[in-house]
């Protein structure tokens, strides 16, 4: 790759100085040979218009039967890009992945503009990457993709809390039907271009690639302007829209030829397509979005009747990090006390009691930090869900005071991507009851789980609920007055177990009624 860039530099009349071969893509079904560079700011417009010259001259040293296409990226370091690139790139090396977070990472500016990132890692991760050259291959990746000279070194970490997070089981999605993540159009029509018979994707689930597929309506359709270039006699334009269909929507460019320009025109908004491009990820100002640069577009018709096919998660064969334990090492049972007749409801059914402690109210922008959960098994609480979870920011005093739980008791515990699977295993094939569930518990938990392509669909109680209608002339139904009504002692309110395992108590009695 090296050489073919040199020959490049010799032979073409543009500045290449400091550009970067950053990877070479054949598209054999296409016959196309795409040669991405990456280069500095102040050259990205000179090389654009001078990809006629590059394309040629590529063309001459590779002699290629493919065609060849010459890709210009600009390059533009930004430390939360750079972060999200280089975890991208380290999706192959999960034992790596699952111990490197965002927060891991930090950035030193030299004087002359080089850039230093240091990788914070556990000592056994370290000597894991040093052993495997997983080091060398970052930094050839840096390399290639920045023309900023970028050094990234390791930190070992050697917490006595730390705890390693070797490889996890592969997740397996199941569907709610057959068929996968795909739009079934009809009546398709090449309008530009060769006709469109792949299936498209879902735009929701659309990430950068080539030779992506989606469909949907346009809208916002409107036609801009091109800078006239030197030389040039003849306005050229080039066309926007925004193109949505049954789950979400995407920004969309065009750039006709002599002989699609006319054709372009006739589309208008609310015009049902299949378009034929590339999803790129784009970064403005800090903001990254993706965007779809189209190539060809077809006629369709849209499914008068569409359901989202979810992608979920199948239930794991075994638990990753968080193994459930028995109820009896939170409390024993007093040998003295009458057993209690189990009630009829809770008979031949399994229950979960959970609880959540989280950074806030917020269900977009606040993190849950504990998850707490009692199993009830024919009337009896048989196994306790406690885990801790690191929410990657720093707690709020107020939840601190609250909880007890402080920064330095979730730092480096396991993430709610790792702890939510295990979650879920604990809770298939039980009712799952909570305290003020239907108003907090429970749309948190979705709105966390959902993400993941985690659905709970369990059946949902409420004890607030239930005593409210049980016993409506007491008039406070917090956990805290439950528990004084049946003569039960929290002792740790504000902690998910504790909680959960009184709730699950008050249930338990609640249940009494429910025959």
């Amino acid at each position: 790759m090296n050489e073919f860039l040199d020959q490049l530099k010799e032979k073409v009349s543009l500045n290449l100085q400091g550009v970067k071969l950053a990877e070479v893509n054949a598209h054999v079904k296409r016959n196309l040979l795409e040669v991405v560079l990456v280069c500095p700011p102040e050259l990205e417009e000179q090389l654009k218009e001078g990809a006629m010259e590059l394309t040629t001259t590529a063309r001459e040293i590779l002699k290629s039967s493919f065609d060849i296409k010459i890709k210009i990226k600009k390059s533009y370091f930004d430390e939360a890009y750079f972060t999200y690139n280089l975890l991208s790139f380290l999706e192959n090396y999960p034992m790596i992945k699952h111990n490197l977070k965002s927060g891991n990472f930090a950035f030193d500016y030299s004087e002359n503009g080089d850039i230093k990132v240091t990788l914070s890692v556990p000592s056994t991760i370290a000597d894991y990457m040093q052993a495997r050259k997983i080091l060398d291959k970052i930094n050839v990746f840096a390399f290639n993709n920045y023309c900023e000279k970028i050094k990234v070194e390791l930190n070992p970490t050697a917490l006595e809390s730390e705890e390693i997070v070797f490889e996890l089981p592969e997740t397996k999605l199941v569907y709610d039907y057959e068929g996968g993540r795909k739009i079934k159009v009809s009546n398709v029509d090449a309008f530009i271009g060769d006709p469109i018979y792949e299936r498209p994707g879902y735009i929701v689930d659309a990430k950068p690639n080539d030779g992506v597929v989606l469909c949907g309506k346009i809208k916002d359709f409107v036609e801009h302007k091109r800078a006239m270039k030197e030389g040039e006699t003849e306005q050229k334009y080039f066309y926007k829209f925004r193109l949505e269909d049954f789950t979400g929507s995407i920004d969309c460019i065009y750039f006709p030829s002599k002989k699609t320009v006319d054709k372009i025109k006739l589309l208008s908004n609310d015009k049902e397509i299949v378009a034929f491009g590339t999803t790129e990820m784009n970064t403005f100002r800090g903001v990254t979005t993706m965007s779809f640069r189209v190539r060809y577009i077809s006629l369709c018709t849209l499914p008068a009747e569409f359901r989202i096919n979810r992608a979920k998660m199948a239930l794991p064969d075994t638990y990753r990090c968080i193994t459930p334990t028995p109820y009896e090492s939170y409390e024993q049972d007093n040998i003295f006390k009458v057993k209690e007749e189990t009630p009829q409801y809770l008979r031949d059914k399994e229950f979960v009691v959970y609880d959540l402690e989280t950074t806030g109210l917020n269900q977009v922008t606040d993190k849950i930090i504990e998850i707490g959960a009692a199993k009830i098994k024919d009337g009896a609480i048989t196994e306790c869900f406690s885990a801790l979870v690191d929410p990657e920011c720093v707690l709020p005093q107020k939840i601190v005071e609250l909880t007890g739980i402080t920064d330095a008791d979730v730092r480096g515990k396991p993430l709610i991507k790792d702890v939510m699977p295990d979650f879920f295993k604990f809770c298939h094939g039980a009712i799952m009851v909570g305290q003020n569930s239907m108003q907090f518990d429970w749309p948190f938990l979705r709105a966390k789980a959902e993400p993941m392509n985690i659905y709970f669909e369990n059946e949902q109680l409420d004890t607030l609920l239930l005593a409210k209608k049980f016993y409506p002339e007491w008039g406070k139904y917090n956990l805290g007055t439950l528990a004084k009504k049946f003569g039960f002692v929290n002792e740790e309110a504000h902690r998910a177990v504790s909680d959960a395992v009184t709730t699950a108590k008050v249930f338990i009695k609640l249940a009494a009624e429910m025959e």
